[in-house]
């Protein structure tokens, strides 16, 4: 696949992720609370585990099920879960998508400022939904998330570019190479 063609899905991709977010935080939370469907699974369980232990203040509330119905506790998760994995999709593809023009070192900065600041603005605008309150403690998800996706993609341009073929002589055999120095390695990430 030609790079022209790479960069334009990983285009796509990025705006899919951030719209399908946009979206998600302007929709007010009635809309999207799922404790009536978690009611007709079989999670009463959770309360015999060492799950039912769990306190931990989150915002202004307490996160625990002396507090919670099982159905908010496992919700509380499933939202968080939600965040984490949607800013983590946004770094990983953001830091893919930049290292197609910079430097890894760079995209991987840029993408967290964006990641950062997205999230932050994602928070703000959720101030304006109905049932739906900003926080800090969210934007820290997001940019966890967001930090664990820009390290698979470091790891992963970082491997692919290690295996590939010497551009010099097209010896394959990455180990036994020896054209490349450490320092070329190093420049190129």
């Amino acid at each position: 696949m030609s790079r022209p063609v790479k960069v334009t899905i990983f285009s796509l991709f990025l705006l899919i992720a951030v719209s399908v977010i946009a979206f998600s935080s302007s929709t007010p939370y009635g809309n999207q609370d799922i404790r009536g469907i978690l009611s007709h699974l079989p999670i009463q369980w959770i309360e015999q585990t060492r799950i039912a232990h769990i306190s931990f203040p989150y915002g202004e509330r307490v996160i625990s099920l002396e507090y919670l119905s099982v159905e908010s506790f496992v919700e509380f998760f499933l939202r968080k879960a939600a965040h984490f994995f949607s800013f983590l999709f946004i770094g990983l593809i953001g830091t893919r998508l930049l290292a197609y023009f910079t430097r890894l070192r760079y995209a991987s900065a840029m993408s967290l400022f964006f990641v950062v600041f997205y999230a932050s603005i994602d928070e703000y605008r959720q101030s304006f939904t109905p049932g739906r309150s900003p926080m800090i403690e969210d934007v820290l998800v997001d940019t966890m998330g967001g930090l664990v996706g820009i390290l698979i993609a470091m790891f992963w341009i970082v491997y692919v570019r290690s295996i590939k073929p010497c551009e010099e002589c097209g010896n394959s055999q990455t180990k036994t190479h020896v054209h490349k120095k450490w320092e070329d390695i190093r420049k190129q990430a």
